[in-house]
């Protein structure tokens, strides 16, 4: 046995593997028991995950324009477009699918020059203009999304990159326009787990610094102060927030190893919340997620999925 399975309480993979859900047994296939992208159950799984009821039901609420809902991406909150993209990007869709294209192509329908990605609203008297709102937190999300989509190479996914980079605050972190002494801890997270998934950006400095900082911070209380609130020991899925699974699989990603202090005491604490199966339970969820992702209080599959992946990436 590996040794990130010696740390277990159970062996949860055969629950995961079920064929009930057909996007995390594709993960689970590839991510944890390494099988290649053309083996013939790796084949099954993703051709299935397109007519996973709760997947198809989303990829057919698509409008004609490619997106959910209304035309504004950011609304309505959890459940519009941006949101609905951002959970699908985490399923395993094939490439190529056309929903993910339309989708997509809405999405570089309102990216700017400078690469940043805008909402637009109608003004009276001014008719439909452009937002001057920066979110850095949202634009993180857009490129991940995009590069799990397979865009990372696309120059208009290296723009938002690019614009992410250049926007890096004196302190090292990333905050939306309200003005304040430190930055956010939710918005330096999220342009650290898209910057993880770029090769052309793991290596950049600005991204190096922001992860030092994040490291640092890893675990502590009263994040107040960061914009944030208290959310590292909650564990919710899909990650709209911030928390210790999404802040391990990114810092992982970018060589931080259990020989840091922060990630040990993060890592141990992720391993005592297992259960006695050594599955992981949900805490909570957003409201209204784009779509059912279980009962809080029970065991997790998307959870347990990413803490494998975790606890794999840290201690294999």
């Amino acid at each position: 046995m590996t040794p990130w399975r010696n740390r277990l309480n159970g062996d949860p993979l055969p629950w995961l593997l079920e064929p009930e859900n057909p996007p995390v047994r594709y993960r689970t296939l590839t991510a944890i028991l390494g099988q290649p992208d053309d083996g013939p159950e790796v084949r099954t799984a993703q051709s299935a995950v397109a007519t996973y009821p709760p997947v198809a039901a989303l990829l057919a609420a698509q409008k004609q324009g490619g997106y959910w809902i209304g035309p504004d991406y950011y609304l309505p909150k959890h459940y519009g477009t941006f949101w609905v993209l951002d959970v699908l990007a985490d399923l395993g869709l094939a490439a190529g699918d056309p929903h993910v294209w339309q989708g997509c192509e809405f999405m570089f329908a309102h990216q700017r020059e400078h690469g940043a990605f805008c909402r637009r609203r109608r003004v009276p008297g001014q008719g439909v203009v452009w937002e001057t709102q920066d979110a850095p937190c949202t634009q993180a999300r857009i490129v991940r999304f995009l590069v799990q989509f397979g865009y990372g190479d696309d120059p208009r996914t290296q723009a938002g990159m690019g614009w992410l980079l250049a926007t890096q605050r004196s302190d090292g972190m990333w905050l939306c326009d309200r003005a304040g002494g430190h930055g956010c801890l939710r918005a330096t997270l999220d342009v650290l787990r898209a910057a993880a998934l770029d090769p052309a950006s793991v290596s950049h400095t600005a991204i190096t610094r922001a992860a030092t900082i994040v490291c640092d911070l890893l675990m502590e209380p009263r994040m107040g102060r960061y914009h944030v609130g208290d959310q590292w020991t909650i564990l919710e899925y899909p990650y709209a927030g911030y928390g210790v699974i999404s802040a391990l699989d990114a810092l992982a990603r970018l060589g931080y190893t259990p020989k840091h202090p922060k990630i040990a005491q993060a890592a141990g604490y992720l391993l005592s919340r297992q259960l006695p199966d050594g599955r992981w339970p949900l805490d909570q969820s957003p409201p209204r997620p784009p779509f059912e992702i279980g009962e809080p209080g029970r065991p997790s599959k998307w959870l347990t999925l990413d803490a494998l992946r975790v606890l794999k990436s840290l201690y294999s």
